[in-house]
């Protein structure tokens, strides 16, 4: 039931009113309104309206106003900050910063950098961004440019609760530097060409990567593939989620390059696999590739980009088979439904095929 208070209105029981205001999460006007309504109704309208906030040159002098008033509240919901930069000055970003944290009320734990793939990373921004290591595990880089990847590598190591790394930035001097130690505690690492290769090694040197328990890599090149090899050679306990994206047209590599160099024999406690690759693989590769993952596996789901052709009984025989109990979903990426339960029968009755 709900009742009326001659000073805040009528009052509804508050799971009726999360209910009303969690449906309208991603209308930013529906959530403004329901924020007006009374005071019961703020409280949740204010934290999906600012618990992920992007700030621009466009607004950024308007967030640093809000924040030198007495009245300003959001911070107490703020948890992701995403900045989107351009070429030129980066100032602003920095006298954000500065006032951000006078306020000594943040919450950030999950940290956007994006811009152009013109738009190099200042000195100023990188200033600003260290004022966040203490407090951010979830770290983003989007297709920016950084001068020296000896800064961006500075930067990353000094974010010491870092549990999630994205990466898809660009390095005008490539020089990793010798004398830095990445500590962080990093579980989830996704890097996209051109960072691969750089932040893989850069990780490596460190015996950074054997912690990581999922990893994605996208559009991966033949000069990614030294630092990618090293890591599958080392044994690991750890990995338990692997998504790779190959485009052979981007690449420059052969499809049975790739192939041939993917040995997952030493990933023991794998879980999740996505070969998501372009063309999709043959059904003797794929066959081979999944024959020598570890006997004992503990394989549980498998999206993979597979040509449906003659062969490919054999992967379905490997797959509904005792090699893989633990497997309950299998998706064949690019593939009809029909095709799939045509060419996959025995996994098809085993009840494991799922929809792309």
């Amino acid at each position: 039931m709900y009742h009326s208070n001659p000073t805040s209105g009528t009052i509804f029981p508050a799971e009726l009113v999360d209910s009303v205001i969690d449906y309208n999460h991603d209308d930013p006007e529906t959530l403004m309104t329901c924020a007006l309504v009374n005071r019961q109704w703020t409280p949740s309208s204010r934290f999906h309206l600012f618990s992920r906030v992007t700030i621009s040159h466009t607004n950024a002098r308007e967030f640093i106003q809000l924040l030198a008033s007495p009245h300003c509240t959001f911070l107490t919901v703020l948890c992701a900050l995403d900045v989107h930069f351009v070429p030129g000055s980066q100032r602003w970003f920095n006298e954000f910063s500065q006032r951000l944290f006078l306020v000594n009320r943040t919450t950030i734990t999950s940290l956007g950098i994006s811009g152009s793939r013109s738009t190099p990373i200042r000195d100023e921004a990188r200033l600003a961004l260290s004022m966040f290591t203490n407090q951010v595990n979830n770290l983003f880089f989007g297709p920016v440019i950084f001068p020296k990847f000896a800064d961006f590598a500075a930067l990353i190591c000094g974010f010491h609760a870092l549990e999630s790394l994205s990466c898809v930035a660009s390095f005008q001097d490539a020089e990793s530097p010798h004398d830095l130690s990445f500590t962080s505690p990093i579980r989830y690492l996704k890097l996209s060409a051109p960072s691969v290769k750089l932040v893989l090694e850069f990780l490596l040197q460190d015996n950074t990567l054997p912690t990581v328990t999922s990893l994605s890599l996208s559009h991966l090149t033949v000069e990614d593939y030294p630092a990618f090899s090293r890591y599958m050679q080392t044994p690991n306990s750890i990995l338990q989620s692997l998504v790779m994206k190959m485009d052979i047209n981007f690449s420059g590599v052969p499809l049975d390059v790739f192939v041939e160099r993917l040995d997952m024999t030493q990933f023991t406690a794998l879980r999740e696999l996505c070969i998501d690759a372009n063309p999709c693989i043959p059904p003797q590769s794929l066959f081979n590739i999944l024959s020598d993952m570890s006997s004992s596996s503990h394989l549980e789901m498998l999206k993979v980009s597979a040509c449906l052709v003659q062969g490919i009984a054999r992967v379905d025989i490997l797959l509904s088979g005792d090699r893989f109990p633990l497997l309950r979903h299998l998706t064949i990426l690019g593939a009809s439904w029909d095709d799939v339960n045509q060419f996959l029968p025995r996994c098809g009755s085993k009840n494991i095929l799922r929809l792309a």
